[in-house]
């Protein structure tokens, strides 16, 4: 169960912090920008964990479940999401022993 501090307030995604998980509220973008992000799967209700910034601060990359994407932060700015006190486990099932460089490892 995903809990929600009920004292926290909506922030655009570019303000968000490193490490930190957060729930997509809405996305305020318009025409071929909001349409991308929604293919993607950045659409309202869903989780996702801020991974880093580039060293300029431009792009930003989340997590959503097993899906890493990159926004500039210009993009960011039209997504408000909401911190939540607990991240969703990213990895389960038979995909637990998957990691970022696309191989597995371990036994069988």
């Amino acid at each position: 169960m995903i809990m929600q501090d009920p004292h926290r307030e909506p922030i655009p995604l570019s303000e968000a912090e490193v490490g930190s998980c957060y729930r997509v509220l809405s996305v305020n973008a318009t025409g071929v920008i909001r349409q991308r992000m929604l293919d993607m799967g950045l659409v309202p209700g869903v989780c996702l964990t801020v991974l880093r910034f580039a060293p300029l601060g431009d792009p930003i990359e989340i997590r959503i479940n097993r899906f890493f994407m990159s926004l500039r932060r210009e993009e960011a700015r039209f997504v408000q999401v909401l911190p939540v006190a607990i991240c969703p486990r990213p990895h389960h099932g038979r995909f637990r022993r998957f990691f970022r460089g696309g191989f597995f490892h371990g036994g069988r």
